[in-house]
């Protein structure tokens, strides 16, 4: 057989008379209506049996026509084709007309000239499945190649020749990691064109009545594949970006690379006053520390430095500034966090809660209780609102200038976990409770 009878056989698919699905055709006015059944089908077009009983009214070659159909599942569609040809044939004694018809894709022709669809990288695209609309004991799976706030882009094999343009669907989409989802959509049409592509179809469709929640979790793993965009481009885009929570990976900087790569985030992102350049955001405590880094994708977002002191005031940076530390704070397990710097891109996202988080386990799992730092305006907020609380203290006589906006501020971790000191309840849930969980901490048993 040669390429091309077999790439013709590959992607169409014929089934016998009675086997077939049951339309009825009528002229684009809807004035004419008779019954058909479709019996050969492939992504450009159909063939459909109509019993001859030399009508006047039958459609004429050119004539553009609609199809009616119903789908297993009860619904009703309808595509739009030109009749190509018209054959004659007889049937075990039945006289037939047999209508080659090229769907027109009318859906086709909606542009969204200012909504960009997204392609997720072919190592993460999701799957998703449907039931044939058609045949019996028959399934259709795709793969999630792009997608944008009103519908997507799906592969799919070959072998699934059951996709009319306008046809009705309800996919089980499934997201590694996340969710599952029950998603209607319509085809809108079906391309077969790339060479290199000759076993699968790219099937253009709408969401019908999109799915929020199923568009956030998207988002969410959009940004976790690796795809370059801001939480601003994506919203501009018409999707929804609540939490990226999903999307977020960490890990130490260790290597002069990585370590580099902190630097440049220092530079550009921390929410220290003043102007800051590759010298002057790196100091001696960086020695002493472990540089956390927050990454969406291969992109790193958010950093910060928690520095490991051991008690020792030499290796302590607030101690450097402050003109004493009491010996009540001393007495405590603490480590300090300073240099958190969070790509202003990503500042309205939920970032900050899951670095805390992460920070809480460090500082449990390393041995120690209390965070210290040294907040600037715009992160006291922040700090506070997750159960840093307060600590007045003065600054050196000779930083005053350079310090005297910031505040000094301690955190309880471990008094938090174990219950004796109380938080807000969404705070918990969003923070603590995931860290104790994890850790094996109960609060009863404290």
């Amino acid at each position: 057989m040669s390429e091309g009878a077999e790439n013709r056989k590959d992607t169409r698919r014929s089934v016998y008379l009675g086997e077939g699905i049951k339309v009825y055709v009528k002229d684009e006015e809807e004035k004419r209506s008779i019954n058909g059944e479709i019996t050969d089908l492939s992504p450009w077009g159909i063939n459909i049996y109509i019993i001859d009983q030399k009508l006047s009214t039958y459609p004429k070659k050119s004539e553009i026509i609609k199809i009616y159909y119903i789908t297993r599942d009860k619904k009703k569609c309808c595509s739009k084709g030109r009749v190509i040809y018209i054959f004659e044939e007889v049937i075990d004694e039945v006289n037939y007309l047999r209508y080659g018809v090229e769907f027109i894709h009318d859906n086709k022709s909606e542009s969204l000239p200012n909504l960009k669809s997204y392609e997720i990288p072919e190592i993460f695209t999701p799957h998703c499945w449907c039931d044939d609309p058609f045949f019996f004991q028959e399934k259709i799976i795709f793969k999630i190649q792009k997608i944008n706030a009103k519908g997507m882009t799906l592969f799919t094999s070959a072998r699934n020749k059951t996709l009319l343009p306008n046809l009705q669907l309800q996919l089980k989409v499934s997201i590694p990691t996340c969710d599952e989802f029950l998603i209607n959509i319509t085809v809108t049409s079906v391309n077969f064109n790339k060479s290199n592509d000759k076993d699968k179809y790219s099937v253009d469709v709408k969401f019908e009545n999109p799915n929020s929640r199923f568009l956030q979790v998207m988002v969410e793993y959009i940004l976790f594949s690796g795809v370059e965009v801001t939480p601003k481009e994506l919203r501009n885009d018409n999707l929804p970006v609540d939490i990226i929570e999903n999307s977020l990976t960490y890990f130490y900087a260790k290597d002069p690379p990585e370590l580099e790569k902190v630097m440049i985030l220092r530079q550009n992102s921390l929410f220290d006053e003043g102007i800051h350049n590759i010298d002057n955001v790196k100091d001696k405590y960086d020695d002493y520390s472990r540089q956390l880094v927050c990454k969406v994708g291969r992109k790193s977002i958010a950093c910060i430095r928690i520095i490991f002191n051991n008690k020792d005031k030499n290796k302590s940076e607030i101690n450097s500034f402050i003109d004493e530390i009491p010996e009540w704070i001393w007495n405590k397990k603490f480590v300090e966090i300073s240099k958190f710097a969070w790509d202003k891109e990503f500042r309205e996202s939920d970032v900050f809660i899951n670095m805390i988080r992460q920070i809480v386990r460090i500082v449990i799992e390393s041995g120690h209780t209390h965070i210290f730092t040294s907040a600037p305006p715009l992160l006291k907020d922040l700090y506070l609102k997750v159960g840093f609380l307060p600590i007045k203290l003065n600054w050196k006589s000779n930083f005053v200038s350079q310090k005297d906006k910031e505040s000094t501020l301690l955190l309880d971790a471990k008094g938090i976990l174990t219950g004796e000191v109380v938080i807000e309840k969404f705070i918990w849930n969003k923070i603590y409770s995931r860290v104790a969980k994890y850790l094996g901490i109960s609060q009863e048993e404290n």
